[in-house]
């Protein structure tokens, strides 16, 4: 199974254990900021100066609400907010300042001298009823807070007073205006009516149109009647002109005849006085058809007094047998011409009374439009002036609706509690304790614990090495094998048993990404557990810089590895054994110059290759993996890889740069061990007194070694055979 890491760390997301975690490991540290800010908090406490309070009482008479539809503003707003806009007023710089100058104003032995904003940050006001203002000023002094607080509940009474006779003065002045302006337009319709009437010629509408109508049909009637008397006089004509035809010849000679253009003025003319008289018995003097038809009237009697009754004229005396006839033609053409122009005059008239009736309806649209207007005209005008009325009473009787009902009396000092004072630092000091926390457990990228490490990594977790609690030396696994720690590296033994279960190794690289993070340890305590379950194991100390496994095992590094590789001798006359059974130890040998081209050279793959021929299991000790290439040279070489990363220590950097190294280098990685890892549950403690107390005897340090040899055989031998049956049980298992 390969366990590959993530390119980047993935996102955190805290939980609700993660924050008791944070809480509980940096207790110490919250405690410090809470104790710091209680301590601050008492200090000023302490030495904050005494303050007195003085507190006036203002009513506010709520005024209706309402709507003012002249002005289109509503006379009232709600009572809490009316209440909390008043309450604003109090503090504002208007107020304050009107206060200010009623306080230099006083005596001179009481005279105050306060700037507005001095005035402004002594005050509280509040709403403590539905139409009680409380007023209260603060401060060093107690005739200065006295004064503060009744001088600005009189300033806003005053200013309060002022602002509605300025309300009422504005409404009366607008209305005044507003009456104005109404009233010129009355006047201006009014004008406009009579203009109209005086230029249409109408008095009423209605009416004149119903008499147009009524004229209408009579001249329609008198045209019709003229019509048929035409027709009647030019058939007579006709018929006695034929018969004239029929008598035969006239005498011709001169005599005096009437004039037919004379005649036909006169019939004209009668005709026309008679559409007069009809037209004043139903119009007025002044309707433009009565001064139509008389001005027509006047100018035919003009050409009539112009024109002679009688003229010369040749004539035709007809034979004695046709004088009758002749007589009748005469009488019978002069009653055509009449008749033709009485048609004449209906037809003149009948129009002239057509036209009237078209203009009518315009004229009536425009008279009416007129008419609406100076109706709602006038209905504002008269309802402005009631208005008017009214807001000039109210401006002649206009009151404040502030008035002062609780003068400040004797100022009060403000007991400053120290107790609550500490109370607000301890929560001040445990928000920002908490809060700082939160903050560098976020910027914080170590890894602490088994969450940390499985949040961040994808790498398969082979074990958890607690923090040595006891005197024992690095060698828990010999010097105290009955030990929590000896314990967990047995558990990691078996662990990775278990994840090569379907994939055999026998070659292991231990490394970590820093220096001091214990895998040189682990190194040491993982092949001895491994000796212990019966296998064959050689330990190569392949930190050819630094090398400490010959000091864990007390043994020379005169030869080793280096001595190996170059050829000086064979890797069975370099191995040193352990006094563990079954453990060999390949030191480092002599620090070269150039350890990595040693540790990268084919010479270093045979070596590899030859201790896997003489052990079941070759364990390497290298260098860190991020601070050298020796680690990754290595890794490409061996079946699989552990890394080694010490809780506290390790950073997210650091594991991603390992695991991106590694995976670059196509190394196996098996999977990390957790190594001193602080636990300080309860569980841990009872796990690590049972096996420190299981034995009778005290664990033995790791100078017991130098103790006799035959009591130090004996000890490794009950070691080795309890060691010896886990394993088998683990494999078992």
């Amino acid at each position: 199974m390969e366990h590959v890491a993530a390119e980047e760390s993935r996102p955190r997301h805290l939980g609700l254990p993660d924050y008791i975690r944070i809480l509980s490991k940096r207790k110490w540290f919250i405690l410090i900021v809470t104790a710091v800010g209680m301590l601050v908090g008492g200090l000023l406490a302490l030495s904050s100066e005494r303050l007195y309070e003085a507190t006036s009482l203002v009513i506010i008479q709520q005024r209706p609400q309402g709507f003012f539809w002249v002005t289109g503003e509503e006379a009232g707003m709600p009572p809490n907010v009316a209440m909390e806009t008043h309450a604003r007023i109090v503090r504002s710089s208007d107020v304050t300042q009107l206060a200010s100058e009623k306080l230099q104003q006083l005596p001179t032995d009481s005279r105050v001298i306060a700037t507005s904003t001095e005035i402004q940050d002594a005050l509280n006001v509040s709403v403590i009823e539905p139409d009680l203002l409380r007023i209260d000023a603060t401060s060093p002094d107690r005739r200065r807070a006295l004064l503060f607080a009744n001088y600005t509940a009189f300033a806003f009474v005053e200013r309060n007073l002022e602002d509605r006779q300025r309300e009422s003065r504005d409404a009366r002045e607008f209305l005044e205006r507003q009456v104005a302006q109404y009233g010129t337009e009355v006047e201006s319709i009014i004008e406009e009516m009579t203009a109209f009437a005086r230029d249409s010629g109408f008095v009423d509408i209605d009416s004149e149109i119903g008499q147009a109508v009524q004229s209408l049909a009579a001249y329609e009637n008198e045209e019709r009647q003229a019509q048929r008397e035409l027709m009647a006089a030019e058939a007579r004509l006709a018929e006695l002109r034929q018969v004239r035809g029929s008598q035969g010849d006239y005498l011709v000679g001169e005599a005096p005849a009437p004039n037919p253009e004379w005649t036909t003025l006169q019939a004209s003319l009668t005709e026309a006085r008679i559409g007069l008289e009809k037209l004043q018995s139903q119009y007025t003097g002044g309707n433009p058809l009565v001064l139509d038809q008389q001005a027509l009237v006047e100018e035919l009697a003009a050409r009539l007094a112009d024109t002679p009754q009688l003229v010369r004229a040749e004539s035709t005396r007809a034979n004695p047998a046709t004088t009758g006839i002749e007589g009748e033609i005469k009488a019978a053409g002069v009653a055509v011409q009449e008749a033709r122009a009485r048609v004449a005059a209906a037809q003149g008239v009948l129009g002239g009374v057509q036209e009237r009736i078209k203009d009518l309806p315009d004229a009536r649209q425009q008279w009416q439009g007129l008419t609406d207007r100076l109706d709602a005209a006038r209905e504002a005008y008269l309802s402005l002036q009631g208005e008017l009325r009214q807001a000039r009473l109210s401006e002649a009787v206009k009151k404040g609706n502030a008035r002062v009902v609780d003068q400040a009396q004797e100022p009060r000092e403000i007991q400053t509690s120290l107790l609550h004072s500490l109370l607000f630092a301890l929560a001040i000091g445990l928000f920002i304790g908490v809060g700082l926390s939160i903050l560098l457990e976020a910027l914080d990228d170590t890894i602490y614990s088994v969450d940390d490490l499985q949040r961040v990594s994808d790498l398969y977790l082979l074990g958890v090495v607690p923090l040595h609690m006891d005197d024992a030396g690095p060698l828990v696994t010999v010097d105290a094998p009955k030990s929590p720690s000896a314990e967990a590296y047995r558990t990691l033994r078996s662990n990775i048993r278990f994840s090569l279960f379907d994939r055999p190794a026998r070659t292991f690289l231990i490394t970590s990404a820093g220096s001091g993070e214990g895998k040189s340890v682990t190194t040491a305590n993982l092949a001895v557990a491994q000796a212990h379950s019966g296998l064959s194991v050689i330990l190569v100390d392949a930190d050819l810089r630094r090398p400490v496994q010959h000091k864990l095992f007390c043994v020379p590094s005169e030869v080793g590895v280096t001595n190996v590789v170059v050829g000086d001798m064979s890797v069975a006359e370099a191995l040193t054994p352990t006094e563990v059974p079954g453990l060999r130890l390949l030191t480092s040998g002599p620090v070269p110059p150039n350890p990595a081209e040693l540790l990268e050279s084919e010479q270093m793959t045979a070596v590899i290759q030859e201790l896997t021929q003489l052990a079941d299991l070759v364990i390497f000790d290298s260098p860190p993996a991020v601070m050298l290439t020796d680690a990754t040279v290595l890794a490409a070489k061996l079946d699989r890889t552990i890394v080694v990363a010490e809780s506290g220590q390790i950073t997210e950097r650091a594991l991603a740069d390992v695991e991106r190294l590694f995976r670059h280098a196509r190394a196996d990685i098996l999977g990390i061990v957790l190594n001193k890892l602080r636990i300080t549950g309860g569980d841990y403690h009872y796990y690590y007194y049972y096996y420190s107390d299981y034995s009778e005897e005290p664990q033995s340090p790791r100078g017991a070694r130098n103790a006799s040899g035959s009591e130090r055989k004996a000890q490794d031998l009950i070691d080795l055979n309890s060691s010896d049956e886990r394993g088998r049980d683990d494999l078992e298992a």
